[in-house]
């Protein structure tokens, strides 16, 4: 009756706004996958405040590979909320790929583009000159202001650009960082990968 029970709840989780990706049919049978897998399949909610579990997401990188959030469970994730147009942000990504190689096996940095120069949704191209120009090989993904919701209940709240929010490897919000501070990124990563180990 259990196995029922949580088979019938990730047939229409997907359908209340919960956190899950969609989970392959073949992981249904057996409970204990289900759990082992896909801890998030059990969670109720999602929305983007701290102490929340984020809201996944699906965007396509500078490669044109398809990356989403939950694809990094079970690491420490700073996610870069920035704009192309931004001077706060241009600094923000001259500092990614050293942050990103400091911390190569405890963190995933990404970065989603919110707009481009010419405050458009950005297009591959825009994606690809990003990374280029500042040497980022983590991933660069194109977003649009449809990720932004200033009650972090459909969407992430931003006030400023760049901002920056610090996941845990359980897939919690620790915390988030308005503006670009090098010294309280660092402090901030140090932060969420000490909360993890908690």
């Amino acid at each position: 009756m259990k196995k029922f029970l949580i088979l019938l709840s990730l047939i229409f989780l997907p359908l209340t706004g919960a956190c899950t990706p969609s989970l392959d049919s073949t992981d249904d049978d057996d409970t204990a996958v289900v759990e082992e897998d896909y801890p998030w399949a059990t969670w109720e909610t999602c929305a983007q405040n701290i102490g929340d579990h984020p809201c996944d997401f699906t965007l396509v990188d500078q490669y044109s590979n398809e990356v989403s959030l939950y694809d990094y469970y079970g690491s420490v994730i700073v996610l870069d909320l920035s704009t192309m147009w931004c001077g706060p942000c241009q600094q923000a990504a001259a500092e990614v790929q050293s942050v990103q190689d400091n911390y190569s096996n405890e963190i995933v940095y990404l970065t989603v583009l919110i707009e481009n120069l010419d405050r458009d949704d950005p297009t591959h191209d825009d994606l690809v000159q990003w990374a280029d120009i500042f040497g980022i090989s983590a991933p660069v993904l194109g977003g649009s202001r449809d990720l932004i919701d200033t009650t972090g209940v459909t969407g992430w709240p931003l006030t400023s650009w760049p901002t920056f929010f610090f996941i845990t490897d359980e897939m919690v919000i620790h915390t988030a960082l308005r503006g670009f501070s090098s010294a309280y990124v660092d402090m901030l990563i140090e932060e969420t990968i000490e909360e993890g180990q908690e």
